[in-house]
């Protein structure tokens, strides 16, 4: 499984580094107030997928607060339940009910 893993890397790496030497030509990105930036095409598809990343992740960041909330008061209503749960019965419980079967299996 680990080959199959590094071979899998190694070919999205190939074909990521195939798509930077296709795409070295200059382009001109035209920006407000007639501001230019000339860079070449790969360097400008990689800030714009990493500024697309950081975005979603932006997005996502209220989401992913409230259910972490949401988890640890559920975490510890549960272990206040389970500290409940796993108070032992009095010890005269166990001494008023009958043994039905026999204890060595037999």
């Amino acid at each position: 499984m680990r080959i199959l893993s590094w071979f899998l890397r190694l070919v999205l790496f190939l074909l990521l580094f195939g798509l930077a030497l296709n795409n070295l030509e200059p382009v001109t990105l035209h920006l407000l107030f007639g501001t230019q930036w000339r860079t070449p095409m790969i360097v400008l598809l990689l800030v714009v997928f990493a500024l697309g990343a950081v975005l979603g992740v932006l997005a996502l960041l209220p989401s992913w607060m409230r259910h972490r909330r949401r988890g640890a008061q559920r975490q510890g209503s549960e272990s206040a339940e389970v500290a409940v749960a796993r108070m032992p019965a009095a010890p005269a419980e166990f001494a008023q009910q009958p043994i039905d079967r026999s204890i060595d299996g037999v």
